[in-house]
């Protein structure tokens, strides 16, 4: 399994699949009910997807992948309309508000990160892409790489130590 993405596709997904918590927060944030946001994050994750040619990579991923989540929002909203449970627009364009204002840093983190990711070794880049890759599981990294979850676990949390330190360093330095 080759954990490095090849072309713009892999990327979008290991994208999405990294930001998931995220969005879902953010969705949930706009959306009272947790079986419609989570309906509603499928959705977004397949637009985001079937966008990934328009990402600008130069760009912070997150405020382009929430911006989405926003008109899934907006469209899942106007089908539920008839819901006398359903916020009210001006509310629902508030919380949105707040929510883009709450953390402008999240751009930088998320630069920072792949500055980092790219300073790791190969075989350590391979390894927590491999782990965050969707659907992947510590047990079956453990069984291809014949090695014992327990290790492959303290492996990963070495890496992301490291990853923590490089990103509180970077975050540091203007």
């Amino acid at each position: 399994m080759s954990a490095e993405p090849h072309n713009a596709e892999e990327k979008i997904v290991g994208l999405i699949a990294r930001h998931q918590a995220d969005l879902h927060r953010y969705i949930l944030s706009l959306l009272p009910d947790r079986m419609l946001a989570d309906d509603v994050l499928q959705e977004t994750n397949l637009v985001l997807w079937r966008k990934a040619s328009e990402y600008d990579a130069a760009e912070p991923f997150l405020p382009w992948a929430l911006t989405i989540a926003w008109y899934q929002v907006k469209a899942a909203r106007r089908d539920a309309g008839r819901d006398r449970h359903v916020f009210d627009d001006s509310l629902v364009e508030v919380l949105a508000a707040e929510h883009r204002e709450a953390d402008p840093a999240e751009g930088e983190l998320e630069r920072a990160l792949d500055r980092c990711l790219h300073e790791l070794s190969e075989k350590q880049r391979q390894l927590i892409l491999a782990r965050y890759a969707p659907g992947a599981s510590v047990q079956d990294l453990a069984a291809e790489r014949n090695q014992t979850p327990t290790a492959l676990s303290l492996a990963l949390l070495r890496i992301r130590k490291a990853l923590e330190t490089c990103v509180e360093r970077k975050l540091a330095t203007p």
